[in-house]
């Protein structure tokens, strides 16, 4: 613990949606510690300064994506990229986060010290290396990998004579006007993207190995507008946000328990604007709803494209990249001067920081998790992890209710450390997936990586709201969390 210059009360790494409402719960909770906010970026923000691909939005409404403590205001509910990053940078300004920020800070390492209570971080700053300590940290970098997202290695690429593009670094200096693009994918990136170049581009081709479920929805909430007028932004935000959670857990309820029930609105909605034979072709499912992340199509957008001529779509797998675009196993050709790999995240856990207790490297593979939040034998960190079949914001503010819970916790009993440890009864716990009953790639591809979850509480990371709320409003002495040291 040499060499460091300066201590804080807890350092949260992160400064995007998850990290500025953990910044702002310690702040209301705990206005006595002192703490900093690290983010690698040039600015705050995230995925939202990150992603800046043509359309990018939300795919949730802004009702739960956004802050409770801060309702969302603007007209649209589901909203741009640009008008989110605004919002973040609103919440910063309004609760005066901004001294607490340190920008282009790229966390490489912590290390836990017993001896000292402490967590030292090695940073990688504008001017070089540097450290600091701190009594907690706070995960709340993301979970996939900033660097890169995922690319298949696709035959035949080498010798395609127009531009390859991924999604997570769109060139500023990118026209496709005139051009004809292939999109390449079925997910949230790709169902954004296609109709908002298809009104620049010449012709847009969504080229997909297989459909996912979509869901036609409005942009608008026109019962939150009206509500608004009723009984003003505040408590008309806090109403709308409970209806859409009730209608969110609701409706994965029912695609989990009646999934042909689930599927027909959906299916009925698509074809009024394509009709069955493009439906039953291009956007029929093979697995079941919610085995993978359903995505939002707000308008009808993709489908009015594809209707109006300014975008088609090809299901199948790639054979090889040509000269001129992509041909096809089936043997159909797909023109292209420019190519984009809308094919998914890489994962990243805890952003890629090295993780070390005691001079032992902790491999997260080998953990259980405890509660979703943090890790079994590791002192004095929470992670912040959001839902996949909900708004993510909805359970990083239950993750912080518990965390500092937990802190005032630690100031009754004097407590320097807090670590979950499993108990004799846990001796031989089988080990299930980090999130569980899921099919998508991009999650199976990197399990390994994360925590496993037990087959009891509170081994668990559940991603049902109820539950989870169960989960983390219990008492945080639960005979798992260990307390020991004493507080300076």
């Amino acid at each position: 613990m040499q060499g460091t210059s300066e201590h804080f009360d807890v350092v949260i790494v992160g400064a995007g949606l998850s990290g500025i409402a953990a910044a702002a719960a310690l702040k209301a909770s705990h206005p006595g510690r002192s703490f900093v906010m690290l983010d690698m970026r040039e600015r705050l923000g995230g995925t939202w300064d990150l992603f800046r691909y043509p359309g990018v939005r939300s795919d949730s409404d802004m009702f739960t994506l956004g802050y409770g403590f801060k309702p969302w205001t603007e007209e649209k509910s589901i909203a741009s990229g640009a008008s989110i990053l605004a919002y973040l940078e609103e919440t910063v300004g309004d609760l005066d986060l901004a001294p607490h920020l340190r920008l282009r800070r790229e966390v490489v390492a912590a290390e836990w010290s017993s001896a000292a209570s402490a967590w030292r971080l090695d940073i990688d700053g504008p001017d070089g290396p540097e450290s600091v300590t701190c009594a907690f940290l706070y995960m709340a970098a993301g979970y996939y990998d900033y660097e890169k997202g995922h690319q298949p290695d696709f035959p035949g690429i080498e010798q395609f004579r127009g531009m390859v593009v991924h999604p997570q670094h769109w060139p500023e200096d990118l026209d496709c006007a005139s051009r004809r693009v292939a999109v390449i994918g079925s997910g949230a990136t790709a169902i954004t993207l296609v109709p908002a170049l298809a009104g620049v581009a010449s012709h847009v081709t969504m080229v997909q190995r297989s459909p996912s479920y979509v869901a036609i929805d409005s942009d608008v909430d026109d019962e939150a507008l009206r509500l608004r007028d009723e009984l003003g932004e505040a408590e008309a935000f806090v109403e709308v946000r409970l209806r859409n959670l009730r209608e969110q857990q609701a409706r994965y309820h029912l695609a989990r328990t009646d999934p042909e029930g689930f599927k027909k609105p959906l299916f009925d909605a698509i074809e009024e604007i394509v009709g069955r034979e493009c439906r039953e072709a291009h956007f029929t499912p093979a697995y079941e709803p919610w085995d993978q992340r359903l995505c939002l199509v707000p308008n009808g957008d993709l489908f009015h494209a594809i209707r109006d001529g300014g975008a088609s779509v090809v299901t199948g797998r790639i054979d090889t990249f040509t000269e001129t675009g992509l041909r096809m196993e089936s043997g159909e050709e797909v023109e292209a001067d420019v190519v984009v790999t809308a094919t998914g995240l890489r994962l990243a856990t805890l952003g890629k920081v090295r993780l070390t207790v005691d001079g032992e490297r902790v491999d997260i593979g080998q953990t259980f998790t405890y509660k979703g939040i943090a890790f079994s034998g590791v002192p004095n960190l929470i992670v912040a992890f959001g839902y996949l079949n909900s708004s993510w914001t909805l359970r990083i503010e239950l993750v912080n209710a518990f965390w500092t819970s937990l802190l005032r916790r630690m100031d009754e009993l004097g407590a320097a450390r807090v670590v979950p440890t499993p108990r004799p009864e846990d001796d031989g716990m089988a080990r299930r997936p980090w999130i569980a009953d899921v099919s998508s790639g991009y999650l199976l591809r990197h399990m390994d990586s994360f925590p496993a979850q037990g087959d009891r509480a509170p081994w668990l990371n559940p991603q049902v709201h109820e539950e989870t709320k169960e989960l983390l409003t219990a008492d945080p002495e639960d005979g798992v969390l260990q307390f020991s040291g004493v507080r300076p």
